[in-house]
C-alpha cells in the first residue's frame, strides 16, 4: 500500500498508532506471533482513528502527509515495526507490517500501552494520555520535521493539552 504520511500514532501509531483502537476486538489467536497478534489487533482500528481524527488536538499539523516508522516493543523483547502514511487531512491512507521507505517521523511504544489503547472505553482518550504519559513517544525525521513536531510539543504543553 502506499503511504502518505503520518505523524501518530501515532497517531498508532499512531497511530496508532498509533492511534488506533478498535472497541471490541477478538482476543489474540494463539497460532499468531505476539507480532502478527498485535498488528491484526491494530489495524482494523485504522478506522476508529480516522473516524476521530478531528478531536485530536494538533494532529493534522504533524500528521499530515506523514510516513511513520513505528516500533512496537513486544512483550518477548522482540520488535514490531509498522509503516503508516497519512493523507493531508491525517488519516491513514496505508498500514503495513515492516518498514517504511523515507519516514518522516518515528513513533514508539510497548505492547502493554496498545493493549491498554485497544482496550479502552474510549480510545482516543486513552491515545492522549499515552502521550501525555510518554508511553508513545514520536520525534520527527529530518531538520524540517524535528522542528515542526518540536514547536507542536511546546504548543500543547503552553496551551495546557496532556499536563
Amino acid at each position: 500500500m502506499n503511504l502518505k504520511k503520518l505523524n501518530a500514532l501515532p497517531a498508532v501509531l499512531a497511530l496508532c498508532m498509533m492511534s488506533t483502537m478498535l472497541l471490541g476486538f477478538a482476543p489474540y489467536a494463539a497460532a499468531l506471533d505476539s507480532g502478527d497478534a498485535i498488528f491484526n489487533a491494530i489495524e482494523p482500528m485504522v478506522a476508529v482513528y480516522n473516524a476521530n481524527v478531528d478531536s485530536i488536538p494538533f494532529i493534522k499539523t504533524i500528521a499530515s502527509d506523514a510516513r511513520v516508522h513505528a516500533e512496537i516493543t513486544l512483550n518477548d523483547g522482540s520488535v514490531l515495526v509498522l509503516g503508516i502514511a497519512t493523507d493531508s487531512n491525517a488519516h491513514v491512507v496505508s498500514f503495513e507490517k515492516g518498514a517504511i521507505a523515507d519516514p518522516t517521523m518515528r513513533a514508539y511504544t510497548d505492547e502493554a500501552t496498545v493493549k491498554a489503547i485497544i482496550a479502552a472505553s474510549n480510545p482516543v482518550a486513552a491515545f492522549q494520555d499515552a502521550l501525555a504519559r510518554g508511553t508513545i513517544r514520536y520525534e520527527g525525521v529530518g531538520l524540517g520535521n524535528s522542528l515542526k513536531v518540536g514547536l507542536v510539543k511546546v504548543g500543547m504543553k503552553l496551551l495546557g493539552f496532556f499536563t
